[in-house]
């Protein structure tokens, strides 16, 4: 039994109407009620996971940034490396912004990296076809592959509304 929260008259335990003052019971126990919190622990494995990779990639950029010059003329991968080196490093950089303001919560995080990501698949699929001008076909789909799987599949799982929810 629990009493009406107006006139105080006693009332069964779920009552959600009393029906000698006409008043409504659920006022006041909103606070009371359990409440399912949203984790976000798929969110912080996501920007973890992120972070490490996009790290890994700047590292290699810039290694190959530096090695680039000392390359034999005679290799012709059909697109220009450096500047594709400095756009990989540069995107990778943006991706872990991203996944820095994601942890922090703030959905310009998810922005700044789904933005980088698209145009790291862009740059996948550029170097894959030019690759395939003067190399394998498999050598292209490998290349291509890994460029979209991962970064699709990493956008797609940040933009689930179970983390989309979480950043504001």
């Amino acid at each position: 039994m629990k009493p009406c929260l107006s006139c105080s008259n006693m009332l069964a335990e779920e009552a959600s109407y009393c029906y000698v003052c006409n008043t409504n019971q659920t006022e006041g126990f909103e606070h009371f009620e359990i409440k399912p919190q949203s984790s976000d622990l798929l969110l912080k494995i996501l920007c973890v996971l992120t972070i490490i990779g996009a790290a890994f990639t700047v590292i290699t950029s810039f290694s190959n940034l530096i090695t680039a010059p000392r390359l034999p003329q005679s290799i012709d991968l059909g697109y220009p490396l450096v500047p594709v080196i400095i756009v990989n490093g540069t995107l990778a950089a943006g991706k872990i912004f991203g996944a820095v303001f994601m942890l922090q919560k703030k959905l310009k995080g998810l922005y700044i990296y789904t933005a980088a990501a698209v145009i790291s698949v862009l740059l996948s699929i550029y170097t894959g076809i030019s690759i395939f001008k003067n190399f394998d076909f498999i050598v292209m789909l490998i290349s291509v592959g890994f460029g979209l799987s991962f970064g699709l599949l990493f956008v797609v799982l940040y933009w689930l509304p179970i983390n989309r929810k979480l950043l504001s």
